[in-house]
């Protein structure tokens, strides 16, 4: 079966946010956890942005070229959208439950050295990714399943 627009642009959103997470956030945690000054985080910040948009720019100019598709949404869509929406705000709630529990214990043991602000700025950005991630991924179930 011959994939929608929106299936399209989700799996192009998939790849590319995984194709820059993939750079990004290893170089992120080690820059949080190593610099003082977020000039360099920034940095690589806006970096990794600019590749975003660049890679879902082009994407979405090919397949909207290729399929003549407008992009606009059919009621199908839109309850896919927001199924996938609502599970990954239930991705978004675990994620920072475990940031806010692991922040927490670690403050509690004496051994270890309390997470620094950096450090919690880049995690909260890997869960709200991850969160993305995830609604990609229920929509991208969710065509599957009703082809």
């Amino acid at each position: 079966m011959d994939m929608t627009f929106q299936e399209k642009s989700a799996w192009g959103l998939l790849i590319g946010i995984g194709l820059v997470s993939f750079f990004y956030f290893p170089a992120a945690f080690d820059i949080a956890d190593s610099a003082p000054h977020p000039s360099a985080l920034i940095g690589i910040s806006i970096a990794g942005v600019i590749a975003l948009i660049v890679i879902e720019a082009t994407y979405h100019a090919v397949i909207a070229g290729s399929s003549g598709s407008d992009g606009s949404m059919d009621e199908r869509d839109a309850m896919i959208d927001m199924r996938s929406e609502r599970n990954s705000g239930y991705v978004l709630a675990v994620g920072l439950f475990w940031l806010v529990g692991h922040i927490v214990a670690t403050h509690s043991l004496a051994e270890t050295e309390p997470v620094g602000a950096l450090t919690v700025a880049v995690w909260i950005l890997f869960v709200l990714t991850a969160s993305e991630v995830a609604k990609l991924i229920f929509q991208i179930w969710d065509y599957r399943a009703e082809a």
